[in-house]
């Protein structure tokens, strides 16, 4: 995996630092990678990142697709994820974006339902040629109970392919 020896560098010198053994810090290392779906990058202070408060309780995914692949933005952690609309051509500062039956969000936790953001928004704070960033909230219903909640203080930032 592409990122093993830098996580496996970054786990050594923080554990090894805090006197903990090496053999924590590979321990905490491959516990970091099995959080790292294939496919995905890491997400990072500078680089890629996604976070929000889903029901109230803080979430912040572990590694993301590149938007390019997925023609979403999906951030994951663990066998959860939220997925946001994506087009390269919209992410503009200042856009906003609303969430509804053409622009959904999605959530997926393990509970059996997959659940659709039809009301909210995602705003774009921060949009270059390299990357851009946003914020987002909205409102959660699963279509199998009917039953929703709130999805919100939501922030992403994405890296673009250098094609």
């Amino acid at each position: 995996m592409k990122y093993s020896n830098a996580i496996l560098f970054i786990a050594t010198i923080f554990y090894c630092c805090s006197s903990y053994s090496q053999t924590k810090a590979i321990e905490k290392s491959k516990e970091i990678q099995a959080a790292i779906k294939p496919g995905t990058v890491a997400v990072s202070a500078t680089g890629y990142t996604m976070q929000a408060k889903i029901d109230g309780k803080e979430w912040s995914a572990t590694s993301m697709v590149p938007p390019e692949a997925a023609g979403r933005i999906v951030g994951y952690y663990k066998d959860q994820y939220i997925g946001l609309p994506y087009s390269k051509s919209s992410l503009k500062k200042g856009k906003i974006i609303i969430l509804g039956e053409d622009e959904a969000a999605d959530l997926f936790i393990k509970n059996g339902c997959l659940w659709k953001g039809m009301k909210g928004q995602m705003e774009i704070i921060k949009a270059d040629a390299n990357t851009a960033e946003g914020k987002f909230f909205f409102t959660t219903i699963c279509s199998s109970t009917n039953k929703s909640f709130a999805v919100t203080e939501g922030f992403f930032r994405i890296s673009f392919s250098k094609n």
